[in-house]
């Protein structure tokens, strides 16, 4: 069997057709029909890096040492001795590619507006042994890429079209080998007025209705500026998303015109989602659904129709590609396969999943340090069931005084209602600590003084 997975940045769940009439896909609306569709499926870390890390290595954001954005001035970055999906791929004989954003190495300088990086051939490439990538950058409309061999290509044309038809091209050139394809669409990701005119023009007129109104808590997520056009911007995200569609859906018929459908597991999903404008908020870094939800479509092969709300973390899906390949799982992922659910097999789904974030820049890292705090038992952890989402935010710059929020998902999916149930709160906080202590986090040390409820073991 072969493998091709491909992720958008930025996407949230629930901008797309079986979710949304209004949203023009109907490519993968096509796919879900005849797949297996999670509609409950998270990022673990709501922040491009550090989830793109956990869908390659396996391993809980706390330890992938990718802890926030590659960027300047911040030690985060993917190890080479690190152990990833793509280096079990290849080592099991598989011909291995990957295109579009890469984002898991440390940019050379100490420009802060530079957040690319030149992925040198080797170790750092993780096993792949195709490669048309780049570290960080938006030009959608203007791409650059770096080839295997390291040549640099400047390319005029919207980067998903582009980087479909260079997989494309890898798919002819390996027909009659065993591969693994990677594609990581930067689209919808800003800049949204980069979406070409005839995706946006699906648009026109059309808004997005806000139903998430309860502001978002100070010291969390990234505010609305006066710029922000929601019209507009939908218009841009809306079509970038239907771009995307056409383009996977090229794929998808070269597989099915060209005998490779049935050979080939299809997964299709996002490093996280993007608030617009939910809760006075943009962009990611929140735990709320509309930045950690994802899409997850896993089809092609033998997989069979179906809908469900299991419970899934990015580590999971590692787990679980190389299962439906019946691949060894190195003992360093920690993550849950799910392949047996889409084998039709019993399977012993998660009760909980924890989604995380942490003190993100130089200066507030600094000052936890100064201050003899381990930032990374910071930020904010939330815990999600199938009914409620905890979420604790105890502060991404130090001396900030927790907050805690309780929503119950069944009856106000838009968290608009920070409930009060002890019975509720002191389950939640038990899932909480169960993950803390699995993951080595000690983000729970000093936090019983400022949260009420703290009776984890009754």
């Amino acid at each position: 069997m072969n493998l091709i997975y491909i992720f958008a940045d930025q996407w949230r769940r629930d901008v797309l057709g079986i979710y949304d009439s209004r949203v023009k896909t109907p490519n993968l609306d096509a796919f879900a029909e005849e797949s297996a569709v999670f509609d409950r499926a998270y990022s673990s870390c709501p922040l491009c890096s550090p989830n793109r890390a956990c869908l390659l290595t396996g391993k809980q954001p706390r330890n992938t040492n990718v802890f926030t954005n590659c960027k300047p001035g911040v030690d985060a970055y993917l190890p080479e001795d690190t152990i990833c999906v793509s280096d079990v791929l290849k080592a099991q004989g598989y011909h291995t590619g990957y295109i579009g954003k890469w984002h898991l190495d440390k940019p050379d300088g100490d420009d802060p507006n530079n957040w690319d990086a030149y992925t040198m051939p080797g170790k750092r490439r993780h096993g792949f042994d195709f490669w048309y990538s780049y570290g960080a950058h938006n030009r959608h409309s203007h791409p650059y890429y770096w080839t295997t061999e390291g040549e640099y290509v400047e390319v005029d044309e919207w980067s998903p079209k582009h980087e479909t038809d260079v997989a494309l091209q890898f798919l002819k050139e390996n027909k009659d080998n065993k591969f693994a394809l990677f594609i990581s669409y930067n689209p919808p990701h800003t800049p949204y007025d980069q979406t070409p005119e005839k995706y946006q023009n699906l648009y026109t007129g059309e808004e997005k209705d806000i139903k998430a109104v309860t502001p978002a808590p100070e010291g969390a997520g990234d505010k609305l500026g006066a710029n922000w056009n929601q019209k507009e911007n939908v218009k841009g995200y809306y079509g970038a998303v239907s771009g995307i569609d056409e383009n996977i859906g090229r794929i998808i018929s070269y597989l099915k015109e060209n005998d490779h459908y049935e050979d080939t597991y299809i997964f299709i999903s996002a490093d996280h989602g993007d608030m617009l404008g939910d809760h006075g908020r943009f962009a990611k870094h929140i735990w709320y659904e509309g930045s950690v939800g994802i899409p997850l479509i896993i089809g092609g092969g033998d997989i069979k129709p179906m809908r469900t709300d299991t419970l899934v973390g990015g580590p999971d899906q590692t787990a679980a590609i190389l299962g439906l390949l019946g691949l060894p799982i190195p003992e360093s992922m920690q993550a849950k396969d799910f392949s047996p659910l889409l084998r039709g097999e019993s399977f012993e789904e998660y009760e909980s999943i924890m989604t995380v974030s942490f003190p993100n820049t130089k200066e507030r890292i600094e000052e936890f340090q100064a201050h003899g705090k381990n930032f990374m038992d910071y930020g904010w952890r939330s815990i999600i069931t199938k009914e409620y989402k905890l979420a604790i935010l105890k502060g991404m710059s130090y001396g900030e005084k927790p907050q805690t929020f309780l929503f119950d998902l069944k009856n106000d999916p838009y968290e608009n209602v920070n409930i009060h149930d002890d019975d509720v709160m002191q389950r939640m906080m038990r899932e909480l600590k169960k993950w803390c202590d699995a993951t080595g986090d000690g983000f729970l040390d000093d936090l019983f003084s400022a949260c009420h409820h703290n009776d984890l073991n009754s």
